[in-house]
């Protein structure tokens, strides 16, 4: 009987020795799953900010453009008058 119980704590220690095993397997599976997704998502995430970036620099560029175009308009307008003025 004392034999029996040896053999069975035996198995019982070999099955859980696979268990383990495989338990580290699957945590070095996910370990280099979850750090591969955690790069792609940072990689998709600075691709993302550069379209932005890019996107914000030329509103940028457009609205200095105008705001340039503006002020020659304005100065062309300021120094038509100051023509019509001499003019009398």
């Amino acid at each position: 009987m004392e034999e029996k119980n040896h053999i069975q704590k035996e198995e019982l220690l070999e099955k859980l020795s696979e268990i383990y095993d495989q338990l580290e397997e699957l945590e070095k599976a996910l370990d280099n799953n979850l750090t591969e997704h955690r790069n792609k998502l940072m990689t998709d995430q600075f691709t993302r900010l550069n379209r932005l970036d890019g996107r914000i620099s030329k509103l940028e560029r457009i609205y200095q453009n105008i705001t340039f175009d503006k002020k020659r308009v304005g100065n062309l307008h300021h120094n038509g008058s100051m023509k019509l003025e001499l003019g009398f």
